[in-house]
């Protein structure tokens, strides 16, 4: 059913004539490329897509170069610095999240998911050893005697990078 007036951007149909774009009905078009629709808007990445290491993910804000649109040359040049220990830990997180939603859509690629378990083991890890040195990444975190401290200072976001504030 049609309504009256402009169409939403959501209401716009598939292209009918894959010669305009060289893409099938069915298809969108990523960079240099045609893949199968994920959704209507985004081109799904194929099995064993080219990917970016987790801190250019981050920067990026995708994991894969073929998602990589114009509107996020911006966003990095507005990323914030943060210490090397808790950007590290960020980039793991983001590329979990990133290869997560890949395997919802590709639930046999092997090597997606050997790299999301391995990305989970250096992000456990990780989250170890920064909040040893640190202090807690999150408010659940309680001491070893009991003591709630995550309103204690240091804040992740005010380590220096080397030591506390």
């Amino acid at each position: 059913m049609r309504f009256a007036g402009p169409r939403a951007k959501e209401e716009s149909t598939l292209n009918v004539k894959p010669e305009q774009n060289g893409c099938a009905v069915t298809e969108g078009r990523l960079p240099g490329t045609c893949a199968p629709m994920a959704f209507p808007f985004i081109a799904m990445q194929t099995e064993n897509s080219e990917r970016y290491d987790s801190s250019e993910a981050l920067k990026s804000g995708t994991l894969f170069p073929g998602l990589n649109l114009p509107f996020h040359v911006e966003m990095q040049s507005r990323f914030p610095t943060v210490p090397a220990a808790l950007a590290e830990l960020m980039a793991l997180d983001f590329a979990i999240d990133e290869l997560g939603l890949y395997l919802d859509t590709h639930p046999n690629d092997s090597e997606a998911l050997e790299l999301f378990n391995s990305y989970i083991k250096l992000a456990q890890q990780g989250r170890t050893k920064y909040e040893a040195m640190y202090g807690p990444l999150a408010k659940q975190y309680v001491s070893e005697d009991g003591k709630y401290i995550w309103i204690n200072d240091p804040w992740p976001w005010e380590i220096i990078e080397g030591g506390k504030k």
